[in-house]
């Protein structure tokens, strides 16, 4: 459904290639600096790779519209905000604009008003929705972000989104509010079959939630695979340059760093 090959844009990324299929979870991990934004954002399609190219359901990236782009795919960047201030509703509402006007136009606006009342319940800002974005806190703020984010990808508002890109999704949230967004990514993907590529810096939930992780480091790809054949030992400790280690525990396996003697 989303193939990347051979893209590059040196020398933030070194060419890679990468295909995601529909309602999978794909992490990006790695330290600072590694590539992982830079590939969301040529996935995104607002920036073009020096070499290669990017292709969603066989259609190419380059050439096509913002609008078109909206579509297709939402993305999550970090730490957006709005050029002026406005009221969650109005922000969310923005996000309805994006989308196909065919779509919008044959659902009823009590419909339309269901669906954001339902993201935005499910992630806990419907008492938010009155209030101005500029007295958001972080947490607060990054959950209304992605709130917008699923609704620009949900089938009943956007048949033809189908995938879903997110930049550290679960930045400034509490623990109670990243099982949420976990929740709320693994629901999109397996209930719509909504593809998602996040960046993440928790490994333990990649070790989780994810289907196929991408190890990045200084731009370049180190390895790609399901979690277990990823997130050993040896290759964490070396790309973080830290000594980590899986421990097993009565919950199933933990990433940590390792004891030293």
């Amino acid at each position: 459904m989303v193939h990347a090959q051979d893209v590059s844009l040196p020398p933030r990324l070194f060419p890679l290639s990468l295909s995601v299929e529909a309602g999978q979870v794909v992490h990006l991990i790695g330290p600072n600096g590694s590539g992982k934004s830079t590939l969301l954002q040529l996935l995104s399609g607002l920036e073009m790779p020096e070499t290669g190219h990017i292709a969603i359901n066989s259609q190419r990236l380059g050439g096509q519209t913002r609008q078109t782009l909206a579509q297709w795919r939402g993305y999550l960047m970090q730490h957006q905000r709005p050029a002026f201030v406005m009221a969650v509703f109005e922000y969310l509402s923005l996000v309805l604009d994006s989308l196909p006007r065919q779509s919008l136009q044959q659902m009823a606006g009590s419909a339309r008003d269901e669906a954001v009342n339902h993201i935005a319940s499910r992630l806990a800002v419907s008492d938010k929705l009155h209030r101005r974005i500029d007295s958001l806190s972080g947490g607060e703020w990054q959950r209304v972000r992605l709130a917008g984010a699923l609704l620009q990808v949900l089938p009943s508002l956007n048949p033809h989104a189908c995938l879903l890109l997110l930049d550290e999704p679960a930045t400034g949230l509490d623990v109670a509010q990243q099982e949420i967004i976990y929740q709320e990514i693994s629901m999109m993907a397996a209930t719509y079959g909504i593809a998602i590529v996040m960046a993440n810096h928790d490994l333990n939930r990649t070790l989780v939630h994810a289907d196929k992780v991408l190890l990045l480091n200084q731009g370049r790809l180190v390895a790609t695979g399901r979690p277990g054949q990823v997130l050993t030992d040896r290759q964490l400790s070396e790309v973080f340059a830290t000594p980590l280690e899986q421990v097993s525990t009565v919950n199933g396996p933990v990433i940590m760093r390792a004891r030293t003697s």
